[in-house]
């Protein structure tokens, strides 16, 4: 007798002996997860250790660190400081200028004799800065010596409000706070690799995907007229349906389960420690990926307009969830949150950061509400519909 488990094992067969439906389903989406990853990882955080370039940096008029004002003696002599900046002291402007120009140092500062009494007095302070040839040394040092005059406007500010007092009742100038920090770049901060954002991107996509094999299959067999052949066993259409559904959603799983260990293995991209949570992630794809090639195929006549609705629908909601790359514009960014992909991806993106709990839940709850109505439409569309030759 013709059961629900025989037409699952003819299905699961039949797209196994299929080389465009593996192809399409398990090597397509590691092929683009590593080319998208690769092309566009520029785009997006690092891991990599920074360690800025060392800067020869030459003070205008002082002849040693004993001339300088005690707040910026205390700034270039900052263990952190002295890592990245050699200081020579003892030129004039000009020999600075002409040294700067043959590149035998990179940036050269005059500061005043008097840096102390200014802020002290709360009065406008200044530093002349002269910028050398490499832009990279330039940049490091401004962000180091603006640092430094942050803080020291800080202090004016204070002075100006409060007295000179605040300097002694609060921090001294002559206090070597830390201005640098050396590590990982966004070490602190919420950030994924291009890798893991489109491995996140591709599994929803395919996943999505998987529903045309299901919309096929249920067409193959009207287009084919095998489907007189199934209705005439003793077996109702709701098993023949029920059947061709199920095969296919175990299919799309065991895709899902490639990609994911697939990508770990080969391109390192770490899915983080919610593992259940990720698999129930995958489910509820699934099944709006079924639902929808249902109603489409239940409404529908034809195939091949079938095929190119749920194509454009997947691409569209792909496209609108920053799936293919990350979309600057806040209005499509809120068109996004309309559409399955987004939830899903955020959900999938937070599970890698291993971010509190209960933002995970609150994308899978609304991907799982989704996936509710529309699997509720697709029951609907089946009652009044049905599946006959």
């Amino acid at each position: 007798m013709v059961n629900i488990r025989t037409i699952v094992w003819f299905e699961l067969r039949r797209m196994a002996r299929n080389k465009t439906v593996l192809f399409n389903l398990f090597l397509l989406p590691m092929l683009l997860i590593f080319i998208l990853g690769t092309a566009l990882s520029s785009f997006f955080g690092s891991t990599e250790t920074y360690v800025p370039e060392q800067v020869n940096l030459a003070i205008i008029g002082a002849e040693s660190a004993d001339a300088l004002p005690a707040s910026f003696k205390a700034f270039i002599e900052s263990p952190d400081i002295a890592k990245v900046m050699v200081t020579s002291m003892g030129l004039t402007r000009k020999e600075a200028e002409n040294k700067l120009r043959s590149g035998s140092i990179d940036f050269a500062v005059t500061v005043p004799g008097d840096l102390d009494q200014q802020i002290a007095s709360g009065s406008k302070t200044q530093l002349e800065m002269l910028l050398g040839k490499n832009h990279t040394r330039n940049l490091i040092a401004k962000t180091m010596i603006g640092t430094f005059m942050d803080e020291a406007n800080s202090k004016q500010a204070q002075v100006s409000v409060a007295g000179p007092e605040v300097l002694v009742m609060g921090h001294s100038m002559q206090e070597r706070p830390s201005y640098v920090e050396i590590g990982k770049l966004n070490d602190k901060g919420k950030t994924y690799t291009a890798a893991q954002y489109y491995a996140a991107s591709m599994l929803i996509m395919f996943l999505l995907y998987s529903g045309l094999m299901a919309s096929n299959s249920l067409f193959s067999e009207k287009d084919g007229h095998t489907l007189y052949r199934l209705q005439s066993t003793p077996v109702s259409n709701a098993t023949i349906f029920g059947g061709k559904i199920l095969g296919c959603s175990i299919i799309t799983l065991i895709q899902a389960f490639l990609i994911i260990v697939g990508s770990n293995v080969l391109y390192g991209v770490n899915w983080g420690d919610y593992v259940w949570l990720l698999m129930l992630v995958c489910v509820l794809i699934t099944l709006a990926s079924m639902t929808i090639s249902i109603i489409v195929s239940m409404l529908i006549k034809t195939s091949s307009t079938a095929t190119a609705i749920i194509q454009a629908v997947i691409i569209a909601m792909t496209f609108l969830s920053g799936g293919f790359t990350p979309l600057p514009m806040d209005f499509i960014q809120s068109l996004g949150e309309f559409t399955l992909n987004h939830w899903a991806m955020q959900g999938i993106l937070r599970m890698m950061l291993n971010m509190e709990l209960s933002q995970i839940l609150t994308c899978i709850g609304v991907l799982g509400t989704i996936s509710l109505g529309l699997s509720t439409a697709a029951m609907i569309a089946y009652r009044k519909v049905g599946y006959h030759a």
